[in-house]
């Protein structure tokens, strides 16, 4: 009875529960293969907004990037934990560097991570006790995790490497944090609900 009643109890729960329940880092063929497809649309995407913002900003900020990075960044977070993370997080810079698509590609690798793992840990937290996410809750995540991203963007690669203005400096960083908060986050919460409704990535 007591088996019958735990195993009823795991099948009430959500599959963001199980997964947030279970390891960081899984290797498993679905988190992987689905970690790849992630980091491969957000590198397809990423091939328009870094040169956008090359243009835009003369390759001293990525604001697109930073904005429309998180429409894919909190499901992959949310799925694939540590994993998706990883993958996600690394393989658009590989790319970027490849294609010459923004001149701080480099630092890419960084101020992904920066992010991901941010969301990864907000979103295992907060899954590990509920089985759902509201609207405010998914945003306000976004924007933690992108304020961290910004503020190491802010320091470590505009203070201390490029040395840029302390107006330019406040310029980017809130250009970039709030059009990831205001923009980004809704387009991810959308596209986080589609792919939970579609059950893709269900187990």
């Amino acid at each position: 009875m007591a088996v019958d009643a735990q195993g009823a109890g795991e099948a009430a729960l959500t599959v963001e529960e199980r997964l947030a329940r279970g390891p960081f880092f899984r290797g498993d063929t679905r988190t992987l293969v689905g970690s790849l497809l992630l980091a491969v649309a957000f590198s397809a995407n990423m091939q328009i907004t870094e040169r956008l913002d090359q243009i835009w900003t003369g390759g001293l900020g990525v604001p697109l990037g930073h904005t429309f990075a998180e429409v894919w960044w909190p499901t992959a977070a949310i799925y694939f934990g540590g994993t998706g993370a990883l993958i996600v997080a690394n393989f658009n810079p590989i790319i970027a560097l490849l294609s010459a698509t923004h001149p701080l590609a480099w630092s890419f690798f960084f101020l992904n991570m920066a992010v991901l793992f941010t969301e990864a840990f907000l979103f295992r937290a907060w899954f590990r006790r509920h089985g759902e996410i509201n609207f405010w809750t998914f945003c306000l995540f976004v924007s933690i995790a992108d304020l961290v991203s910004s503020l190491l963007q802010l320091v470590g690669l505009n203070i201390i490497v490029l040395k840029l203005s302390f107006n330019l400096n406040l310029l980017l960083f809130f250009w970039q944090w709030l059009m990831a908060t205001v923009i980004g986050g809704p387009m991810g919460f959308a596209f986080y609900r589609a792919v939970r409704r579609s059950g893709v990535f269900a187990r």
